[in-house]
């Protein structure tokens, strides 16, 4: 009974049918209590899987059309749903596996901003307001930049924490910063337990 038609346009007589009983697919739409504007399509291809396989299949004529149509259209709805559940959920302030401290919202491109269906509203050469222009730095930010100033005085910094979870989440910071620098490839920064430490690359020395 469960048995794949492929499905193929509709013949006329195949068409005709499907306009018949249309009102099968609105019932199973009514009765499951399925937002329409969510499942039709959904449920419209399960509908017209069901309609091949009525004329394809004449053994299922044993049982009504209805039967046949309201399993093929809950199987197409059950699998979407199995499909939603499947997309990963992330936050943007999660540090990518395998990277440097990288962020998934470091990621985002002008593109993705334009496309991906964000609620934003993008404007170039506004005018800044005064006690705006720099913005607030962190603690972390302004040790890292005092630590750049002393020049090769100091060779490393550490910064401890009282867990992992806020070292990781300021060592995200700290990583994201370095890369917006110029001289970002003199630094290192990296996170070990609760702290995290920052390293000035000795060049020129093996």
């Amino acid at each position: 009974m469960c048995e794949r038609v492929k499905l193929t346009p509709l013949t006329l007589e195949e068409k005709a049918f499907a306009e018949e009983h249309h009102s099968v697919l609105v019932w199973y739409l009514n009765t499951q209590k399925l937002d329409k504007s969510e499942y039709y399509d959904v449920a419209a291809m399960g509908y017209l899987q069901a309609v091949k396989q009525w004329f394809a299949r004449p053994e299922l004529h044993q049982w009504s059309f209805s039967t046949i149509a309201r399993q093929s259209m809950r199987s197409r709805v059950h699998n979407e749903r199995q499909k939603q559940n499947r997309l990963p959920t992330v936050s943007l302030d999660e540090v990518v596996p395998g990277t440097d401290g990288l962020i998934y919202g470091d990621t985002i491109t002008y593109n993705n901003l334009i496309y991906g269906g964000y609620d934003v509203n993008i404007s170039f050469n506004v005018k800044i307001p005064e006690q705006k222009r720099f913005g607030v730095k962190s603690d972390e930010v302004k040790a890292f930049d005092s630590f750049m100033e002393m020049e090769s005085k100091m060779k490393n910094m550490c910064i401890e924490y009282d867990s992992n979870e806020e070292a990781k989440k300021k060592a995200a910071v700290l990583q994201t910063y370095r890369r917006s620098l110029p001289n970002k490839d003199e630094f290192e920064v990296f996170k070990q337990d609760k702290s995290i430490y920052v390293v000035r690359k000795q060049t020129g020395r093996k």
